[in-house]
């Protein structure tokens, strides 16, 4: 398939995905721990690297795929979450052809997973996985770390977006203890999801985890939102 924005090394992109139909794609908490493993392991630039041991359930935790030999990073991952149906990434891309690469061991890895649990066939997101180049356009890619990490408040709270300029002590506490997103990674919070993201391949926009949480604080209050 053509791309308007032709993946560079060296560049950053927002890359997301939904279930096809809008489906739900995680259905449990093994689900959600299962896509992050693979996050972790599908950024390997071993060709001989498969994910066979995780499809096939060897590896239960994530401590345990924390000790495989991936080799190099393909990618480098500066935020992410998972909602009920889609997901979020922005990356960087570290050598050519990383994030196609990336990207297909990911959906592969998952799909294969979760038909293979649940008992069905076919395609489980919905086609090819979108992307935007972020380019020169600092601000945007600056914006990117507040949209992604508030995005899971459409899970409590449906119209957020509606109403962010009048976001409740509630919809922060979410934010918060929300376990699926790099939120708690940049907050200091001891994890071993931590070795999923490769902050410092990004711009280093925020001077520590007290900075990081008044950005997205500020986020909340700004009514250009990402679309």
């Amino acid at each position: 398939m053509f791309r308007k924005d032709p993946f560079i090394t060296g560049e950053y992109y927002h890359l997301y995905n939904r279930g096809v139909d809008k489906r739900v794609i995680f259905k449990s908490k093994n689900d959600y721990e299962r896509f992050l493993m693979l996050l972790f392991v599908s950024n390997s630039n071993l060709k001989s690297f498969r994910l066979d041991n995780l499809v096939n359930r060897q590896h239960k935790i994530f401590n345990e795929v924390l000790i495989l030999d991936k080799g190099e990073s393909i990618v480098s991952i500066g935020a992410w979450c998972l909602m009920t149906n889609h997901f979020h990434l922005l990356v960087r891309q570290e050598v050519d052809g990383g994030i196609t690469k990336f990207m297909r061991k990911l959906g592969v890895g998952y799909s294969m997973y979760f038909n293979i649990k649940y008992q069905r066939a076919g395609a489980l997101f919905g086609g090819l996985f979108k992307s935007k180049l972020i380019g020169t356009d600092d601000n945007y890619m600056r914006q990117l770390f507040g949209y992604i990490h508030i995005n899971p408040l459409e899970i409590e709270f449906p119209e957020w977006k509606d109403k962010i300029n009048q976001s409740s002590i509630n919809m922060r506490k979410f934010i918060e203890s929300y376990r699926y997103s790099s939120y708690l990674d940049y907050v200091g919070t001891d994890r071993v999801e931590k070795s999923i993201i490769n902050p410092g391949n990004f711009p280093d926009y925020f001077q520590g985890s007290k900075s990081f949480i008044e950005f997205v604080e500020n986020y909340f209050i700004n009514d250009d939102l990402i679309s």
